[in-house]
Parts: structure tokens; C-alpha cells; sequence
């Protein structure tokens, strides 16, 4: 992202890492975050102090690269913070919440984050205590998506402003020069598709390989100040104090310490050697997904077919004994698979253990000596995914020209779809309360002259982000579309006296296409306070009534890059009538007058450059007369 056009959020909370992170500010445009945890009584004056390093450092007398703001956590009314059992658990997610939001309020799609290499042993520690083994005891990850931000639109997953596929030359100069290339953040690349979110802010960690001391020296060279926290040396407060404290004092098992002349299998490098391992894997993975066949994404009803080839798999995937790596490696493949239609935003490994071994592993049983007959027709859930292995119809749909049945068997083709919601469980809601006008023309008599401000994203059953303005005086939610009300929709067709037949044949003729059989009970739909139907907006189906305006996308998802145009069936786009457009807050529009004023610096600087030449010219052909 280049540096004049997109921003870096920074991270801190007033403790070794909200100093001069290290060089990297030369090169990149950032703006500095402090949290503000409200947990000590200093905490306030602290979160002030600091910024007030940052504005002497880099503030707007000197350089106006740099802006920084305060975030101040807010907790529930009456609850002391200090006091909770679980209050490094809660801090965290409060803070990663308030930096959500501040960056995408902010147009900011990286958060820099300054844990180091103490922090990610101490994760490796507190992991093995809780009981995690393999790819659980890697520690703090470079990169990543920001944590505790599902469902929160624009810090999740979501609200991308832009089509990018960049990376910061920059920060690509800065590690070169430091001799890590390898460590350089990694390009950033998202794809524009109509009706899919994307975008979302990205937490990196460049500091994961320096020690603390390290900084603490770098720091203390530049004449940077900093602050600590007095509550990270009270080991009562949190486990991670209490392992920072014996670590400090050197009371750890020799195991779980530093490497010494005789001991060099320790945690900290069991914990490398697992990250390779788990990287190692997911890249495998990405290849044999890149190989994959989609011949329908259908994000209406958010439903998939797949063609797993056998040809696309490597040999080992057909034989008859499988190693523990092609387990690992296949069920890294599935979930690929499964998060296209998936409502969960994080799938189990060790819960796919089947579902790879059924798409995968089993595909020998259609080359020759196997029974034939057990397998199409293959049917199982995982991940809250409804898998079933589909055979072809009589009249040969499915078959690409040249292809005979045969052959298609041994090339698996899969239908994955949303799984039937459970009875006893509570069905995903949204609920939408009735919006109120932020502008009225009182000369207008029609309802469409009421201006109403934009509504919030809301995130429903994890897959679809949808936005509604009720414009009814009563609330509305958004719920699947059951049975009954289906019923009780179609109800209200054949029961009007002037009954719109066109409309209801419509109806069915969607709900074929797009969602057979049960697939259509996962389809979301606008209800309103009598529980009848409105809208079914992934279908772009108004049923006659009271005027609600709403706009829906698929979540962000990630395609193979060999998938075809025609093979994605998008959801229907549509624009607000009535919505005020969003006031420009005051960081956007000090940027829009950063940008003028350079603008204008520029011209005047042409205009210069071009008397400049102008005048030597004169001043040649003078000299040529004379």
C-alpha cells in the first residue's frame, strides 16, 4: 500500500512498545493508536505522556507523518476492571475491538503490532499449560486477520474501500537494508468481485524475532522514552505475569528455557520448528485448493459444486496407506473447501478428520477393483456444512464434452451447502429497529424525500452482511425462511383477489434455481413484527407492502485463482434511494487538505519551473542576436 495514498495503524498501550517501534517510521505513513485500559488510576495521564512523546518526536512541528490518538476502553457500568478473573481475556478483546474500529473509521487496512520475541515464548508457555499440542503450540502468528473482531464490519473481514494488490516498497527497502528480506511484510492482494465483501484490517508483528532488551537498547540509544506497566511485574493478575516472572528469575524447567551447550531442543525452538511445519502444510494445501474445479459457487443460497479431480491430487493421495502429513494436508484442503459456504469463521482440523478422508482419500474406490455403487451418493456434515456427492442425471448434465460417465466417477463432484438449521437450536435473527429520518423536506409529499442516515452492517448466520432501512413504524428482523412462512408466503398470493401470478411464478422459479429442495430453509429473509415476509434479498424477491430499502454481500472468501468468470453466481447489487451520505470526519478531511495543498504546492512549483526554463530560453536567444 503506497505510503501517499494509504495509512499504517500503529499499536500501543503505553508500555515498551509504544516507543519508536524502530526505523520503520522513516519510511511509512502511520498513525499511532494508545489504549487506554482504565484499569489503574494512572492509566489516563499515562496514555497522555505518551502522546505527548509522539507529537515531540514526530508531531506537527516537526513532521505531520505521524498521527496518534487515544483509545479509551469503556467496560460495563459498576465493574472494576482489575478485579475480574478474566481480565487479560477481557482487556484483550475490548482493545482489539477498539482498534478495529478505529482503523476502519481511519481507512486503515494494517495494524502494526509490537509484541516481541518474549511475548511469543510466553504464548508458547501459557498454550502447553492449557493443553494444546502441535500447530496450537506455535505461538503469536507474523500475520493475521485482527482477533475478537467477528462481526464487526470494516475491522473483520469486510468493508473494503478499494481494489489493491500491493506491496509497501518502502518497508521492502527498510528490510533489505536490515539484511531480512524473508521477514518483509507480505504483499497484500484482494479481489474486487460484485456483491462479496472484502477488505478488513490485517495485524502484523514485525518484531516477533528482537528481544526485549534489544529494544529496550534501541530505545534508550535514539533517546526514545518509554513507559511500564507496574501491573505486568504483579504475577497475581494474570498467568502470563506469572510466567514472565519466572522466566525473569530463571525458574523455568530447562526444557521450557533458553537454549544452553548441552540443551538445544527447547520450547522456543520446538515452537520454530512447528511453524515451519504448519506453513509447510497450509502452502501444500493452497496448491492442491488452486488445482480444484469449481463449476458453481452459487452465493445466492451460498451452495458449491466442486470437481476433485484425481489427476490434480498427488499419487500418495491415492494409495491405499496414508502417512500423517497427507491427513494433515488433505484437511487443510477440505476446510478451504468448506469456508466458502461455512456460517463458522474458525473450522477444526481434528474435526475433518473424516470429511478429508471421504473427499479425498477414499477417491480410490473408483479405480478399477473397487465397488462402484458405494460411492456417489456419499452424505455427511462438517463444519457446519451439509457434503454430498452427487451422481449425474440420465441425461448426461455434468459431463464436459469428450468426458464419458467413467470418468466422472473417478473425478469426484461434490454439492456443498449451508447445513439444515437445527430444531432445537435458535435460529440466527437480526433484529432491525424502525429507523428515524435525519432530514425532511417539508414542501415533499412523498415518503422518498426523507433522508435517513446509513444503517449499520449487521452480520447475519455469519455469511451474508446485510444492510436494512426500516422505513415502518414497527421493527423487523431478518431470519431464515422457514417452512411456515414460506407457506404462509405463498398463502398470501393465491388469497388476494387480484393475485400477482407472474410474481408467484417468479417465486418458484427462483427457489428452483437457486435453492432446491431444503437448501431454501437457509436462505435468509426480512421479516417483519407478524412474522411475514418482506423481502428475500439474496434472491432480490420484494413481496408487495410497506417499503424497506436493504442492500446484502457474501462474506469476504478466497476462490481458486483458475475459477471461471460464469461459474460464480453473484448477489444482486443495489444502491440506497434514500440514504444521507456520511459526514467526512476530521481525519479524513485534514487528509483531503493535506492532498489539496500539495496539489497547489505542485502547480506553483510547475508554474516556477516553467518561467525558469522560459527565461533561460530568452536568455539563449538574446545572446544569439547580440
Amino acid at each position: 500500500m503506497a505510503p501517499s495514498t494509504r495509512q499504517q495503524g500503529i499499536a500501543g498501550t503505553g508500555q515498551i512498545r509504544s516507543g519508536k517501534q524502530y526505523p520503520v517510521l522513516q519510511f511509512l505513513r502511520l498513525h499511532a493508536f494508545i489504549v487506554d485500559h482504565k484499569a489503574r488510576p494512572d492509566s489516563t495521564e499515562e496514555a497522555k505522556q505518551v502522546r505527548k512523546w509522539l507529537h515531540e518526536q514526530f508531531g506537527p512541528n516537526k513532521d505531520d507523518s505521524l498521527r496518534s490518538d487515544i483509545l479509551t476502553l469503556k467496560w460495563p457500568h459498576g465493574v472494576i476492571p482489575s478485579k475480574l478473573p478474566n481480565f487479560e481475556t477481557e482487556a484483550r478483546r475490548l482493545r482489539y475491538q477498539a482498534l478495529g474500529k478505529a482503523c476502519h473509521q481511519a481507512n486503515i487496512p494494517s495494524l502494526l503490532l509490537g509484541h516481541h520475541k518474549a511475548d511469543k515464548k510466553e504464548t508458547s508457555i501459557i498454550r502447553l499449560i492449557e493443553g494444546y499440542r502441535g500447530a496450537g503450540l506455535r505461538g503469536i502468528p507474523t500475520e493475521s486477520d485482527i482477533p475478537d473482531c467477528e462481526g464487526i464490519y470494516g475491522a473483520y473481514q469486510s468493508g473494503g474501500r478499494g481494489c489493491i494488490t500491493t506491496q509497501n516498497e518502502s518497508a521492502k527497502a527498510l528490510f533489505s537494508k536490515q539484511g531480512r528480506e524473508e521477514e518483509m511484510l507480505p504483499p497484500v492482494k484482494e479481489y474486487r468481485k460484485p456483491g462479496f465483501e472484502y477488505g478488513g484490517v490485517r495485524t502484523y508483528r514485525p518484531l516477533l524475532t528482537f528481544s526485549k532488551c534489544n529494544l529496550q537498547k534501541t530505545l534508550s540509544e535514539a533517546n526514545v522514552p518509554w513507559m511500564e506497566d507496574p501491573t505486568n511485574e504483579d504475577p497475581t493478575v494474570s498467568v502470563r505475569n506469572a510466567i514472565r516472572l519466572l522466566i525473569r528469575n530463571k525458574s523455568l524447567p530447562m526444557a521450557l528455557s533458553g537454549p544452553s551447550h548441552w540443551n538445544t531442543c527447547t520450547l522456543e525452538t520446538a515452537a520454530e520448528n512447528i511453524h515451519q511445519k504448519y506453513q509447510w502444510r497450509n502452502e501444500r494445501a493452497d496448491d492442491l485448493f488452486q488445482a480444484l474445479d469449481i463449476i458453481t459457487f452459487d452465493s445466492r443460497a451460498g451452495s458449491l459444486e466442486v470437481r476433485i479431480r484425481s489427476m490434480s491430487l498427488d499419487s500418495s493421495f491415492l494409495s491405499p496407506t496414508i502417512n500423517i502429513e497427507q491427513e494433515h494436508i488433505g484437511a487443510r484442503l477440505v476446510r478451504l473447501l468448506l469456508q466458502l459456504v461455512s456460517p463458522q469463521d474458525h473450522i477444526s482440523l481434528q474435526s475433518l478428520e473424516t470429511a478429508a478422508k471421504s473427499m479425498l482419500l477414499d477417491i480410490d474406490k473408483e479405480l478399477p477393483g473397487h465397488d462402484k455403487k458405494s460411492c456417489p451418493g456419499a452424505v455427511f456434515t462438517a463444519g457446519g456444512v451439509y457434503c454430498e456427492r452427487v451422481s449425474l442425471s440420465n441425461d448426461g448434465s455434468g459431463l464436459k464434452s469428450g468426458e464419458s460417465y467413467k470418468s466422472v466417477l473417478v473425478d469426484h463432484i461434490w454439492r456443498l451447502s449451508r447445513q439444515p438449521y437445527h430444531q432445537n437450536l435458535p435460529e440466527p435473527e437480526c433484529r432491525v429497529p424502525p429507523a428515524q429520518p435525519s432530514f425532511y423536506n417539508p414542501k415533499a409529499k412523498k415518503q422518498q424525500h426523507i433522508i435517513y442516515p446509513e444503517p449499520p452492517w449487521q452480520l447475519w448466520d455469519g455469511r451474508y452482511w446485510i444492510q436494512v432501512i426500516n422505513s415502518t413504524l414497527k421493527p423487523l428482523k431478518i431470519c431464515p425462511l422457514t417452512e411456515d412462512r414460506l407457506l404462509r408466503l405463498k398463502a398470501r398470493f393465491r388469497a388476494e383477489d387480484c393475485g400477482d401470478t407472474k410474481k408467484f411464478a417468479t417465486l418458484r422459479t427462483l427457489l428452483r434455481e437457486a435453492a432446491p429442495g431444503l437448501l431454501r430453509f437457509t436462505l435468509p429473509a426480512i421479516v417483519d413484527d407478524e412474522d411475514n415476509v418482506l423481502v428475500l434479498p439474496t434472491l432480490g424477491f420484494e413481496v408487495d407492502g410497506p417499503t424497506i430499502e436493504w442492500r446484502i454481500r457474501y462474506r469476504r472468501v478466497t476462490f481458486p485463482d483458475n475459477i471461471k468468470k460464469e461459474a460464480v453466481i453473484a448477489l444482486p447489487e443495489k444502491e440506497f434511494k434514500c440514504v444521507k451520505p456520511p459526514a467526512i470526519s476530521a481525519h479524513h478531511q485534514n487528509i483531503i487538505e493535506d492532498r489539496r495543498e500539495a496539489k497547489v504546492q505542485r502547480k506553483v512549483e510547475e508554474i516556477v519551473e516553467k518561467r525558469r526554463i522560459k527565461e533561460k530560453r530568452d536568455e539563449r536567444l538574446k545572446k544569439k542576436k547580440m
